[in-house]
């Protein structure tokens, strides 16, 4: 089975579980109405566990605390030997500032006119997300602050994703409750992918040639 297949498996298995009519309409937004919030532990056990499907399917992963987002970001494109980096808009810019410190570093700013090969030129994109699936290992976004548009995450070799501890949902029924159906959803996962194989996926699902997930609790 390759990447493309495990990732749409586990997608299929996930939505097997929901009523039909709850595929097909938008859900209500209840957060406000949950009478049991995640406890500390309980989202300790989310990230464990997301944190291992992600390396699972290929996916690096570095657990951190919010003080260390900028230096662990710089750490890991360093390591990459990345030397260009789209930044989507809404992107905190404190993110980059470790990384940025080198002036032989360039930071490029999406934008809907930015070329496609500019962005193919780059050498990576860093992003925060919507949400996250704990037992998929999947990671959402929807084109929202500090996401930028479906081109830039499929464009370059590699792709940072910052991922709050509460940000991530047990299952795949709970995350999409969550999401505001009326943006362009994209979800992806752990598994390498080639250039090639990426081109034939199915729109609003794809893996990463690279995938760096940094959790922040």
């Amino acid at each position: 089975m390759n990447p493309r297949e495990e990732l749409l498996r586990r997608v299929r298995d996930a939505l097997v579980v929901m009523p039909e009519d709850e595929r097909l309409v938008t859900m209500p937004h209840t957060r406000h109405g949950r009478p049991d919030e995640p406890t500390t532990g309980d989202r300790t056990a989310l990230a464990d566990l997301f944190a291992e499907r992600l390396r699972h399917h290929g996916a690096q992963v570095r657990n951190i605390i919010e003080q260390d987002i900028a230096d662990t970001i710089g750490q890991v494109l360093a390591a990459h030997g990345a030397k260009s980096v789209v930044a989507p808009q809404g992107l905190p810019d404190t993110w980059l500032a470790t990384w940025r410190a080198d002036e032989r570093n360039q930071v490029i700013d999406d934008s809907p006119f930015l070329p496609t090969g500019q962005l193919a030129a780059a050498d990576a994109v860093v992003t925060s997300c919507a949400a996250a699936v704990a037992d998929a290992g999947i990671i959402v976004l929807d084109g929202g602050m500090g996401q930028g548009r479906r081109a830039p995450t499929l464009a370059p070799a590699c792709h940072v994703c910052v991922v709050r501890v509460d940000q991530i949902g047990a299952t795949m029924p709970e995350v999409i409750d969550r999401l505001d159906h009326r943006r362009t959803i994209t979800w992806f996962g752990g598994p390498s992918a080639s250039a090639e194989s990426e081109i034939d996926q199915p729109p609003g699902i794809r893996t990463a040639r690279q995938l760096i997930v940094v959790i922040v609790d």
